[in-house]
């Protein structure tokens, strides 16, 4: 009798031994469910306007951005504006936040002409830009021919290039590419880069990392000013954008 008692005791410590286990694993499991799905990065919605409309050179003008995330402002962001004269050097300017997630900065633009403003766009969660392009002030385009003289694009090409990067160290370069503020997928991407005063241009493929994000790495051989230049195609869509890398 005290035999079966005795193993009846066993058997039942080991059973609550087993649903205790269970019900931790089902916890942890649960939570590490819940982990998940809380940090799943939220897709923004990101505009940009400035103010004036068509601002004129060597007039302040209102960098502005509205950023939604699910129609509720987004509060917590950093926001910085690169905007560029085309063909001319990139300038990082920082947003400030005023209040239904609107964020602005003043800038004066010293030169007429097509202009393009990336907006980065940086939470706790996620990282996203969009592009955009304006003109400034009245540029002349008669010494250019018409319009109809050049080649048309509809794309929006940005290279994202680190500031530090050093000679004889692997560099990873992506090319941003959209159309009408949507990714800009599958397209037959190249990166073309050469030290300036070199004659000798080099050229490397890159890999969608992402939609519309065009990634390769580079090592420069020497330090020096050289440019980088983006060609995208894809079917009727060809397009190229240049930008200055300062290798230490």
């Amino acid at each position: 009798m005290k035999r079966h008692t005795a193993m009846l005791l066993v058997g039942l410590l080991t059973l609550s031994g087993v649903l205790t286990a269970c019900q931790t694993n089902t916890k942890q499991t649960q939570h590490h469910q819940h982990h998940t799905q809380t940090t799943q990065p939220t897709q923004l919605n990101i505009t940009f306007q400035t103010d004036p409309a068509h601002p004129d050179k060597d007039k302040p003008v209102k960098l502005i951005s509205h950023i939604t995330a699910d129609k509720q402002p987004v509060e917590d962001a950093k926001v910085e504006f690169e905007v560029w004269k085309q063909g001319d050097k990139h300038q990082m300017i920082a947003a400030q936040k005023t209040k239904g997630g609107v964020y602005q900065a003043t800038h004066t633009f010293k030169e007429d002409g097509q202009h393009v403003a990336v907006v980065h766009v940086t939470t706790p969660a996620t990282h996203q830009m969009i592009n955009a392009s304006f003109v400034v002030g009245n540029p002349s385009t008669s010494h250019h021919g018409t319009a109809s003289d050049h080649h048309k694009s509809n794309l929006h090409l940005h290279i994202e290039a680190p500031t530090d990067a050093k000679a004889g160290t692997q560099v990873a370069i992506t090319g941003h590419v959209s159309k009408a503020n949507k990714p800009f997928t599958d397209a037959n991407v190249q990166f073309e880069y050469w030290r300036e005063g070199d004659d000798k241009h080099l050229f490397s493929d890159t890999a969608e990392t992402k939609a519309g994000n065009y990634e390769t790495r580079l090592t420069f051989a020497k330090p020096g000013t050289y440019q980088l230049k983006l060609h995208v195609e894809k079917g009727s869509e060809h397009d190229h954008t240049t930008r200055t890398i300062t290798i230490q």
